[in-house]
């Protein structure tokens, strides 16, 4: 355990904690999107050259994405949900010629 620091003669201070986050007024949770014009999806997509690939999801991903969807700013309704991840392929970190 650390020990308390003394200022100048003073009283021992009390250790600093930060200020808990405060909740955004607008975001308020809701329930999930129910009618979305498609499934939820995910992509990942390479930064270097464009390439997209559909990334497999499972029941849980797609449940978790659509719980996602609760979190939209009032005034603000879901027809879609569609995840991505950017990174760089193979090719590209490989420094190959795109075929």
């Amino acid at each position: 355990m650390p020990s308390a620091r003394r200022s100048r003669g003073g009283p021992v201070a009390a250790p600093r904690t930060a200020p808990a986050p405060r909740a955004s007024p607008t975001v308020r949770a809701r329930p999930p999107a129910e009618r979305l014009d498609e499934e939820p999806h995910a992509h990942i997509v390479c930064r270097v050259c464009g390439r997209i690939q559909g990334l497999e999801l499972t029941e849980l991903d797609r449940h978790l994405l659509t719980e996602l969807s609760s979190l939209s700013p009032d005034g603000w309704s879901v027809e879609r949900i569609a995840y991505s991840l950017a990174g760089s392929c193979r090719r590209c970190r490989e420094g190959r010629p795109a075929d």
